[in-house]
């Protein structure tokens, strides 16, 4: 049952990696090349369906490695675990505090509303989300390692 589980756990955890990755090197370099206003308004589109997914998907990421952690905790690889889970609740604190505020306000932005400022905000929630990225990728692979 604990093999089920940590298989589990490793695979929720590096599909949302995977999501995050890509959103940081790939989705959000397409919506920059975009021509006018599209790429702000194919954020605002990502913001509000992501942000309305993501949430979920870390809790229950932390959850399972909690979950992990202690029925594992006899496991040689439970400090392993651990660490991965401490790293999940930076990343967690880090959205709630860093990146949910800017996600909140550009999601609502169309051409028309958004303030002058917007490039500068976005560019700043892509450094915070850069650093986000460099967290769960760690958990990942101390979870990986810990399997």
């Amino acid at each position: 049952m604990l093999n089920a589980l940590e298989v589990f756990t490793v695979v929720v955890v590096g599909v949302m990696v995977g999501v995050e990755f890509a959103v940081a090197f790939v989705l959000n370099r397409i919506l920059d090349g975009l021509p006018d206003d599209s790429g702000q308004l194919g954020r605002a589109h990502g913001g509000r369906m992501l942000g309305a997914v993501m949430p979920v998907w870390y809790i229950g990421s932390l959850v399972l490695v909690a979950v992990w952690a202690v029925t594992g905790w006899r496991d040689p690889g439970a400090g392993l675990v651990v660490t991965a889970g401490a790293l999940l609740v930076l990343s967690v604190i880090m959205s709630i505090l860093l990146l949910v505020p800017i996600n909140n306000r550009s999601k609502t932005w169309t051409p028309e509303n958004r303030p002058a400022d917007w490039k500068q905000q976005i560019n700043r929630w892509d450094r915070f989300h850069y650093g986000r990225v460099a967290v769960i990728i760690a958990a990942f692979a101390l979870l990986a390692a810990a399997h």
